[in-house]
């Protein structure tokens, strides 16, 4: 058993170092060797727990996402606290962490579309990535909408749609635009959130 323990520890450490190496040289200019070097480990011991850089890169983003999830799940299961509060939480969760991992989608933006110059399903790949946020966000404007918090004419699925379109703004001015404050996401996702407490 303490072996295990041991074998995911060390593959926590390689995807943590793996990760800041990432944000800082570009994935294209990253290589199996540099990650190896970062991690003060052999090629030979790192090809024991990976199997090439694109394994490394994509547990990476699990992992990130991963502990966003935790969060977001905490929030969500939070009964006490009102929909409109578990949401509005939530989201603030989403564009702090986008804030925070900015440099991350400088380096995720060209991972993607060498992925879909080489015909890999792109959009497949990220909504795979999203699906439990997605559920988690579903059941807070369900629970929102039971309780009378939230607008009842509105439909869940394009309230979703909406503020996904918020939050991939967000990454896209981080990504592109080199953003570093999201101050406008946040007024627009404040503007989202308003609509959809406007009970009818």
């Amino acid at each position: 058993m303490a072996v295990l323990i041991e074998h995911e520890k060390r593959k926590e450490e390689i995807l943590e170092k793996a990760f800041d190496l990432f944000v800082e040289e570009g994935y294209e200019d990253v290589t199996f060797q540099k990650i190896a070097d970062r991690c003060g480990i052999t090629r030979t011991t790192l090809y024991i727990y990976f199997k090439n850089k694109r394994e490394i890169f994509r547990w990476s983003i699990k992992q990130l996402l991963s502990s966003i999830e935790v969060r977001i799940v905490s929030i969500a299961r939070d009964e006490k606290i009102s929909a409109a509060e578990s949401l509005e939480k939530t989201l603030d969760i989403i564009l702090d962490e986008c804030e925070k991992n900015a440099r991350l989608f400088k380096v995720l933006l060209p991972y993607l579309l060498q992925m879909q110059k080489s015909g890999g399903d792109v959009k497949n790949v990220v909504e795979r990535r999203i699906v439990k946020l997605q559920h988690f966000i579903n059941v807070i404007l369900i629970r929102g909408r039971e309780r009378g918090e939230f607008n009842g004419t509105l439909p869940i699925k394009d309230i979703y749609a909406l503020i996904l379109s918020v939050v991939e703004s967000a990454v896209f001015r981080l990504a592109v635009f080199g953003e570093t404050d999201l101050a406008s996401s946040r007024g627009t996702m404040k503007f989202v959130l308003g609509r959809i407490r406007e009970v009818k």
